[in-house]
């Protein structure tokens, strides 16, 4: 009888210890600031009064992150004197503790219950009209009107058009307070109502904006014929300028010498025909002039090829004699030479436009595909098959500058370009993933043009016209999704 007493006695004593223990644990315990308590959404519950200071102050010291659509906006709570009051939060903090009864609260600790989830404001100030004049600050730097897409020249690259677009300062202010006065959600997706008129697509009157950007600074004369061989849409700059024909003039030798080959061209045909295209032949080219085109005389050739042009429409362009001849010819006069406005100073012996050549690379696309005015004109006498010889003629000229400087390693393009003192060109037809187009392009400068200036430029004309065509295309694909 006297064990189980002892037994019993220890139990008590044993209990009673673990009962003291606990309560000097818990006593500790509510020394903390009580479980469950958040402040503005930031949890301080069973933290120390001085941790909860340090962390309250390290949240309110971070910026808002403003998002006005895809723009970023940071704004520091000092801006708008926002004084975080931590002696009165905390003191609220304390009597929420306080409140609660104590030994209800022993027994939750002891059987490890939840407790209750409680959140308290912070008690803070703040000039709210330094919040309304930072929205108006950002509503002055971001919101705009309806803007149709445009160019930059800097980059050579081109802006969508966009939507009208205005920040809505009153209803994103009080999502701002919000934020202001949160530990926790300091982002803020600001209010900016959008117009309901779309804008316009892009179109060529932007790549004029680059094109004329860009020559800007260029004292010389320049001009520049786009042609979409899609739509049709085309863009003439200053087009109808006669230049020096050089030896982009050969496209027409070339199409001539294919009118009157009777078939497919020999060896030695194609051998002339590839070095005048690619090697910039001009005895070559006299020969295509003499036996192909002219039956064995030169300027019977060069008559039958002006002939043909002017038969085309294409009054602008003429050989007044074979290349490299000292003989001053008779003057030939056209619409485009006859301008009395601005004057390139053209050799009298060949003369052409942009928008001739522009013309004559189109008309040959057209016949590669079976229609156009090639074939409408001399139905029996060239071929689609001949045609695309041409272009893949033209496509084999490698020169690494002008228009291929401007496009994609690997990128097709047919053309032909000429150089002399004062007068440098290129004229093509460029295979692009955002549709094949017609490029001519021609600058001059009085007495000599410097190599080291046009390249460049027309380098960056030739990229201009490539991302115009391939904006433009992602543009169109985006409006049909």
């Amino acid at each position: 009888m006297k064990n189980w007493q002892f037994v019993i006695f220890v139990l008590i004593v044993a209990l009673l210890f673990a009962f003291l223990f606990q309560l000097n644990r818990y006593t500790a315990y509510r020394e903390l600031l009580a479980p469950g308590l958040s402040l503005a959404g930031l949890p301080v519950g069973e933290k120390t009064e001085e941790e909860a200071r340090a962390l309250l102050t390290e949240a309110f010291s971070t910026p808002l992150t403003l998002h006005y659509l895809d723009e970023t906006i940071t704004l520091n709570p000092r801006r708008v004197n926002f004084r975080l009051q931590t002696d009165a939060t905390l003191e609220q903090a304390r009597q929420v503790s306080a409140a609660q009864d104590f030994w209800t609260g022993f027994i939750n600790y002891l059987l490890g219950n939840a407790t209750a989830q409680v959140d308290i404001p912070v008690r803070a100030s703040f000039d709210e009209e330094a919040v309304r004049q930072q929205l108006l600050d950002i509503a002055a730097q971001y919101d705009h009107p309806l803007q149709p897409p445009r160019a930059v020249v800097s980059s050579l690259t081109y802006l969508p058009g966009q939507r009208e677009q205005r920040l809505d300062v009153e209803a994103s202010l009080p999502l701002v307070i919000a934020a202001l006065n949160s530990a926790t959600q300091r982002e803020v997706d600001l209010i900016v109502r959008l117009g309901d008129e779309e804008p316009p697509p892009i179109d060529m009157s932007v790549l004029q904006q680059m094109l004329e950007g860009r020559l800007d600074n260029f004292d010389g004369i320049y001009s520049i014929y786009v042609k979409d061989l899609t739509s049709g849409e085309e863009l003439a700059l200053n087009a109808d300028v006669a230049y020096a024909g050089m030896s982009i003039i050969k496209i027409a030798i070339m199409t001539e010498a294919y009118r009157h080959l009777d078939g497919p061209p020999d060896a030695d045909t194609t051998k002339i025909l590839t070095e005048t295209m690619t090697l910039s032949g001009n005895f070559t080219a006299n020969l295509l002039l003499r036996y192909v085109i002219g039956d064995g005389d030169a300027y019977q050739g060069v008559q039958r090829l002006n002939e043909s042009l002017r038969y085309l429409g294409l009054v602008n362009t003429f050989m007044a004699a074979p290349y490299d001849e000292d003989v001053l010819p008779q003057h030939i006069r056209t619409p485009a030479n006859s301008r009395t406005d601005i004057n390139t100073n053209p050799d009298p012996f060949m003369q052409t436009t942009p928008q001739d050549m522009g013309l004559l690379l189109e008309m040959i696309y057209q016949c590669a595909n079976g229609g156009g005015t090639l074939i409408a004109a001399y139905p029996d006498q060239i071929t689609p098959d001949e045609c695309r010889d041409m272009l893949d003629m033209m496509s084999q000229n490698h020169i690494g500058a002008l228009i291929e400087a401007g496009v994609p390693e690997g990128t097709r393009v047919a053309h032909k370009h000429g150089w002399i003192g004062d007068t440098h060109g290129d004229a093509g037809i460029v295979f692009s993933p955002g549709g094949d187009y017609v490029l001519c392009m021609y600058l001059y400068h009085p007495d000599w043009l410097e190599w080291e200036v046009s390249a460049p430029i027309m380098a960056d004309l030739s990229q201009a016209v490539y991302r115009y065509f391939m904006f433009h295309k992602s543009a169109a694909a985006s409006e049909e999704q």
